[in-house]
Parts: C-alpha cells; structure tokens; sequence
C-alpha cells in the first residue's frame, strides 16, 4: 500500500512538471521572434566560428541567435559613433578652435556611448551570447566645422542609435545655437553650464 502511494506521488508529480516544461514554449508573454522555430532545436544551437562550431554557454537559456546578432550589431554601431564623437571632442579642443565647452561636450559623449557598449557587452555574456567586435571605421572627417554643424552631426548619429533624450536635447541645443549665431553668440554658448 505504502509503495502504490509514492508511485502515486511520483506519477502526480510528473504531471504536474511536463505541463510546465511544455506550456513554456508556448508563453505568450515572451516575444516570438525570441524563441527557437522548432521546438526541438531549443538548446541545440551552435555558435559558427573560425570553421568550426562553438558549444552553447552553459547560461543560455531562451536566446536566439537574431537577438544575440542584433546586440553585437548595437554594441559595434556604440563604439563607431563614440568614436566620432572622440574625433569631435578633439577638433574642439584644437587651439584654432578653442571651444572647451563643445570639447566636455563631445568627450562625454564619447564616454556614455562606450559605457553603454560596455553594458550591452555585459548582457550579451550575462545570456550566454558572444560578443563579436568588429573593426570601428574611422569617422568620415576630421574637421567637424562650427558647434552648431557638429551639433547637427550628433543629432543624426543619435537617431541612428535611438536615444530619445539625446535627440531631445540635442535638437534644443541647435535652437539655441540658431537664436545666438556664430562667432560671439556660440563663445557664449560654450561657456553655458551644459558644456
């Protein structure tokens, strides 16, 4: 008698479990693209590399391979535009320009967006992904003009990346740029707290 219940037991519990385990591939709270195409291959997939194929990371759990693809693709895209914007900090900095307030500007920038691929790279380990880095291709120009032509520039770069704030601000900083003018009107700029 004692025996039949604990394989009653046991037989309660396997119930109870694979309805879990199967009700998990169908979670309708995670996002499609997410979850592998056939549910067979979930836990099979195998990293390309150097001819040969890498085994999983042991912490990779519900990580496709587009989502790690597309980290790798913002993480690289962080570091080309903080690489601009390394190349815009030094063109103010320059004596013939002498606009520190644009070079704190632009070096902080820099920073945040290397910070930033920092953090992406961080997850991509933290789901068992790999972190690809690709070559930083050298900003197109090493004269970045006035503050308000660089300031330009950077908005355009933030809308590739997406940050909202930073569009925002940037965008009030070119209206302000536009209202002052060139020459004493951005000296005066650079010299706001901002900068």
């Amino acid at each position: 008698m004692g025996t039949s219940l604990l394989h009653f037991a046991l037989l309660m519990g396997l119930l109870v479990v694979l309805p879990c385990s199967a009700s998990s591939r169908k979670d309708h709270y995670r996002f499609r693209n997410d979850m592998p195409s056939n549910p067979d291959d979930e836990g099979e997939t195998h990293h390309h590399d150097f001819g040969g194929i890498l085994p999983v990371s042991r912490c990779r759990h519900n990580y496709n391979e587009r989502t790690e693809a597309g980290i790798n693709r913002q993480i690289n895209l962080m570091m080309y535009v903080g690489y601009v914007y390394h190349s815009m900090a030094q063109h103010f900095g320059r004596c013939d320009v002498a606009l520190p307030g644009f070079q704190k500007f632009f070096r902080q920038m820099a920073q945040d967006q290397r910070e930033k691929a920092e953090t992406l790279m961080n997850y991509q380990n933290l789901r068992g992904g790999l972190v690809r880095l690709q070559q930083v291709t050298a900003p197109s120009t090493a004269e970045w003009g006035s503050g308000i032509e660089a300031m330009e520039h950077a908005l355009e770069l933030e809308k590739t990346i997406n940050e909202v704030e930073k569009i925002f601000t940037i965008s009030q900083y070119i209206t302000n740029l536009e209202r002052v003018g060139p020459g004493l009107g951005e000296y005066m700029f650079d010299k706001l707290p901002q900068n």
